[in-house]
């Protein structure tokens, strides 16, 4: 290891790459591997020292794509690096070597990224490190994650069409790979000695600040502070040239470790702080249920439903998992993570965000959510938040038309509000309430007070469901089961639309197709990227068919079974077999027009659900009929066409509603596990 530290000169500069390790464009990963082959060819290839963490996504494009470049790989102790260059050892986990990682280079080009490398990036410009941010690329690279606009203003050294090629996304990935590497190259001429080396000597010993996952409002318990030993700060020093305020030689000697030195008290480093933008406003502690009315309290109870499939949909998240395996603090949630969640609760919304006279209402709903759940305004929402969030949404859905129509046409004082609210709670309502409400809707609107009304309306809304929690009785824990899999009471034909038409939506962001249809300009492109597009069209088609043909299946199902029954049948058969399939086949088109025709209505309901009993019995019926039957004898006489159609048929379809049924059950298992969950959050509130 001595001698691969060895090889990094002391005037050699150090270039790190940040971003994200699953990136929501494809073009991010193509962009870094075009940056790394134009370095390759730079004059300066000799001066660069390229630094990594060893992170999946961008990092490893730009590995893969820049071999004979000289890479240095900063990782935790005890952990490995599989690609081509030299490991550092620095830190005792992922966390503090991403701390380490932000205070050693002199240049940081940065594509996409989250919250974490959006935290890297503002301690590494604190500092007077050079960053060269890809706006085109979104996320942290764009000022997302409320990284200061200073990041984003163009340097002296910066020619303004090369920081336009960084920021236009219509621009061709060689363009801006040509700008960035140009870039690299005035950093060297401009900065011979490197950048942010003696700058804030005392930086290292101070908190690191992000906005993100790991927050001081921690998601789980277990998000404790980590800690950085005497020798890395010792070793960071070193390599960024501080000793004792002043530049002395650099050496990475002090990276690798092999002892467990006394580490710093955990005043000394925390885990990544959020840095919110406005005094943090706690969440509105709940009426007592005997000082609700009981509207209240029903509207809070039907809420316990969506509780458990969001508390279900949080479980499920991929990157949490991940994030406990490594024993990282659990992330916070960012407006996108949030909107998904928003869709799952209120997936009618979510079709109205895609219609054009409907979008903007709804995106405003979505806002306003957000806005209620972000109690601090840095961007990220906890767990709790996020329940209270969208439990606010709910209970704006849930306040009655009389209160919105006095909200909406009348002048509203606080007392006026006060009466409102007493009327809403069929009681009496403090003054305390009414003084939450309208700072709920403060916050909601902005300091500048945007929303007016509507914000005034969510956060009555926030108040109306705001009731403490009552444990979910048995039906609405089986209703959170049928709803992880069937989330909402549209009919099938809808059901297959609305599938259909989200992924229609995003498929313009996923190929080149012209401006004329949904797409952005064609850029250029490599020939695997062309293939790899030809390979997403191919599967766009192929599952725009699979759509197409499940929109139509239960109809020609139906359909057939009508036809086989009666034109196929026998009147001798032993067992009426044609009459049932003629049957089914008509209960089952029957279902069909009338969920069609379902607008709520009770009586319609009512119907609809006894016709769908009826259908679900029928092939146990028909299965047993079937197999009580002799085929030697009996399917001459009730005709082939029907009696091996009944068998075969019968059977699939029962065999189907088995697994349905083992499906519901472990889901009503699992349901009830997530209702125990915050049964427990509950009661220790």
């Amino acid at each position: 290891m001595d001698a691969a530290l060895a090889e990094v000169e002391d005037g050699r500069h150090r270039l790190c790459i940040l971003g994200g390790t699953s990136n929501k464009r494809r073009e991010t990963e193509l962009l870094a591997g075009a940056i790394a082959e134009g370095l390759l060819t730079s004059p300066g290839k000799t001066s660069i020292a390229v630094f990594t963490e060893g992170m999946p996504g961008v990092q490893q494009a730009f590995c893969d794509r820049g071999e004979g470049l000289q890479f240095f790989h900063l990782v935790p102790r005890g952990q490995a690096c599989s690609w081509p260059g030299k490991e550092l050892m620095a830190g005792k986990d992922i966390q503090e070597t991403k701390v380490l990682f932000s205070l050693i280079g002199d240049v940081y080009i940065v594509l996409e990224g989250g919250p974490e490398v959006a935290a890297q990036v503002k301690q590494a410009f604190r500092r007077g490190a050079i960053i060269l941010p890809l706006v085109r690329t979104g996320g942290a690279a764009a000022g997302q994650f409320s990284i200061s606009k200073d990041v984003l203003l163009k340097p002296s050294f910066a020619t303004e069409e090369q920081w336009n090629l960084l920021c236009d996304d219509c621009a061709a990935i060689s363009s801006t790979a040509k700008a960035v590497v140009s870039l690299v190259e005035a950093v060297l001429q401009e900065f011979p000695n490197g950048c942010g080396r003696a700058k804030n000597a005392d930086c290292i010993e101070e908190p690191m600040t992000p906005e993100s996952p790991t927050s001081s409002k921690p998601l789980l318990p277990e998000a404790s502070s980590i800690t950085v030993t005497k020798e890395d700060v010792g070793a960071i020093r070193k390599m960024l040239r501080i000793e004792n305020g002043s530049a002395q030689g650099l050496t990475l000697d002090h990276l690798s470790t092999s002892d467990a030195p006394a580490p710093v008290s955990a005043s000394s480093y925390t885990p990544f702080l959020r840095s919110p933008s406005r005094p943090r406003l706690e969440i509105p502690a709940p009426t007592r249920r005997q000082k609700a009315a009981l509207k209240r309290r029903n509207a809070r109870d039907e809420w316990n439903t969506q509780e458990i499939l969001l508390h279900w949909a949080i479980s499920r998240h991929p990157g949490r998992h991940v994030r406990e395996r490594l024993d990282l603090p659990a992330p916070l949630a960012d407006e996108f993570e949030f909107r998904h969640y928003f869709n799952l609760i209120f997936p009618s919304l979510e079709i109205q965000l895609w219609d054009d006279e409907t979008s903007e209402k709804a995106v405003q709903q979505l806002n306003f959510a957000f806005q209620c759940a972000d109690r601090d305004g840095d961007g990220f929402v906890t767990v709790r938040e996020l329940h209270y969030g969208l439990q606010c949404a709910y209970g704006y859905q849930s306040l009655t038309s009389d209160a919105v129509r006095l909200l909406a046409f009348t002048p509203v004082t606080a007392e006026r509000l006060q009466d409102l609210m007493e009327s809403l709670n069929e009681g009496i309502v403090s003054a305390a309430e009414v003084q939450g409400v309208l700072r709920e809707a403060k916050m909601i609107g902005g300091s500048e007070g945007r929303g007016g009304r509507r914000a005034l309306l969510w956060a009555l809304g926030g108040w109306y469901v705001n009731v403490e929690r009552c444990d979910s009785s048995w039906m609405q824990v089986l209703i959170a089961a049928v709803r992880r899999w069937i989330p909402s009471d549209e009919e099938h034909h809808g059901r297959m639309l609305h599938d259909l038409a989200r992924m229609t939506m995003e498929l313009p962001k996923n190929l080149p197709l012209p401006t004329r249809l949904g797409g952005q300009r064609l850029k250029e492109a490599e020939t695997a990227s062309r293939a790899s597009q030809a390979c997403i069209l191919t599967l766009s088609v192929l599952i725009h068919i699979f759509y197409l043909c499940m929109l139509i299946f239960p109809s020609v199902l139906f359909g057939i079974m009508i036809y086989l029954g009666s034109e196929h049948g026998d009147d001798r058969c032993p067992l009426d077999l044609d009459a049932l399939l003629v049957w089914f086949g008509a209960l089952g088109m029957a279902v069909l027009v009338m969920d069609c025709a379902n607008d709520g209505r009770l009586f319609i309901s009512v119907v609809v659900y006894t016709l769908k009993v009826c259908l679900a019995l029928t092939p146990l019926l028909g299965m047993a009929w079937t197999h009580s039957l002799k085929p030697d004898e009996d399917a001459q006489i009730c005709g082939p066409y029907v009696f091996w159609t009944s068998k075969w048929i019968w059977s699939a379809i029962a065999s189907c509603e088995l697994y349905v049924a083992c499906l519901l059950a472990w889901s009503f298992h699992v349901a009830r596990n997530h209702e125990r969950a915050l049964r427990r959050a509950a009661s220790d509130d």
